[in-house]
């Protein structure tokens, strides 16, 4: 069987190919998958740092259509220890329609507050206040 693993002269390769093929197609997994790696290296992300997110496509629980889910990180929580309790599924969408009451740097801490009317998973973290940063990065699916 050929060796795949890379060598990196600062960092550690520490993508497993079994690991991530035993998650199959479950992009929410991969994810914390993806973000635990990048995580464990404090080298690159402090402890209790960092920020990572995915996009995936559900169903809404109301109208049975296809929408755009964004997962990210939980307020406060450590990527490299990050497990399904500590993220947060949040209609992408409407995060990008919080530009329409967006009134100015005065009412930040307002649109922190505003995030809970764009949950998806009712069993969501509270979502990281980068959350807005990465509801703008242009979706890859």
């Amino acid at each position: 069987m050929e060796n795949n693993t890379k060598t990196f002269k600062y960092v550690d390769y520490l993508w497993d190919d079994q690991k991530a093929l035993s998650l199959g197609d479950n992009q929410v997994d991969l994810f914390l998958y993806r973000s635990n790696i990048l995580g464990a290296d404090l080298r690159i992300t402090n402890y209790g740092g960092g920020n990572t997110s995915c996009r995936t496509i559900e169903k809404d629980p109301l109208t049975n259509e296809d929408v755009e889910v964004m997962w990210i990180k939980g307020s406060g929580g450590d990527i490299g220890t990050l497990n399904r309790s500590g993220i947060a599924g949040i209609y992408t969408n409407r995060l990008r329609d919080l530009k329409n009451v967006y009134g100015g740097l005065e009412d930040e801490d307002r649109m922190v507050g505003l995030f809970n009317h764009c949950i998806y998973d009712l069993d969501s973290k509270a979502p990281s206040i980068d959350t807005l940063c990465m509801a703008y990065y242009p979706s890859l699916i």
